[in-house]
């Protein structure tokens, strides 16, 4: 199973990603994100943060959680390939991140991320697992 793919929109950018599990499919989301922002091979993940997020709803949740991987992003200037959760119930995810801080030397946006939408905001557990769909605002 692949853990993302990006998915073509006429105006707006959005993710597929999926997992075996909602820690995966959270954890393949932020992947999926991050790798709209710069390429993934070039973050190294030696640096761990902790990333925590709450909501009213699955759904929600998965708003905030990337919200705030994009916060850290923005406000701080990290970068991060990996991700690992601990058990995210229905209305609360905490795990870590691992990454680095942007070198303007080694690393190269690709697109600017103005936030997570819920326009055709998707998070569901199918047959073979969990699959999550998203559009940015760019």
């Amino acid at each position: 199973m692949e853990p993302f793919r990006v998915l073509e929109h006429t105006a707006d950018v959005g993710f597929e990603a999926f997992g075996l599990t909602r820690e995966e499919v959270f954890a393949n989301a932020a992947r999926a994100l991050m790798s709209l922002m710069v390429d993934l091979n070039t973050i190294q993940p030696g640096e761990e943060v902790r990333v925590e997020a709450a909501g009213s709803n699955s759904p929600n949740l998965l708003v905030n959680w990337l919200s705030e991987i994009l916060y850290l992003f923005d406000a701080e200037s990290w970068l991060f390939r990996d991700f690992e959760l601990a058990g995210p119930t229905e209305r609360s995810a905490a795990g870590v991140a691992r990454g680095e801080k942007f070198d303007r030397g080694r690393h190269q946006t690709k697109l600017l991320v103005k936030a997570i939408t819920y326009h055709q905001l998707a998070l569901e557990e199918t047959a073979d697992g969990w699959r999550a769909q998203v559009y940015v605002d760019i």
